[in-house]
């Protein structure tokens, strides 16, 4: 309960409009930065979440190895498509506290070392 609580407390400090902006924004740079890295967005344009974002994994690029050096060697978690997505796509969220450009750049970051 007092979890929950903290959580409503953060959002209606920052305030709604603000929170969905922010979030609108960080999409729009990891957008930008995957697509210098040859990545694709799953879903169109008018119908993608800002908070959750489904990316083509292209040619050449191992899903699970790559996820795997992400989360041994930089610590960052991205989720595996599931269905008939397994091995295709990448699920990358940016919610809450972490929709920031700092997570955005350090997994950038980390997928040019690794690419």
């Amino acid at each position: 309960m007092f979890a929950l609580r903290e959580a409503y407390r953060l959002v209606l400090e920052e305030g709604l409009e603000k929170r969905f902006a922010r979030h609108r924004k960080n999409h729009e740079l990891l957008k930008r930065e995957l697509e210098t890295l040859g990545f694709e967005f799953l879903v169109q344009a008018g119908y993608r979440l800002p908070m959750l974002n489904a990316v083509v994994i292209p040619p050449g690029i191992d899903d699970a190895a790559t996820r795997k050096r992400l989360l041994e060697e930089y610590n960052i978690e991205i989720g595996g498509g599931l269905g008939k997505y397994a091995g295709k796509i990448w699920r990358i969220g940016l919610m809450g506290e972490s929709s920031t450009p700092n997570h955005v750049h350090m997994l950038c970051s980390a997928l040019r070392d690794i690419l």
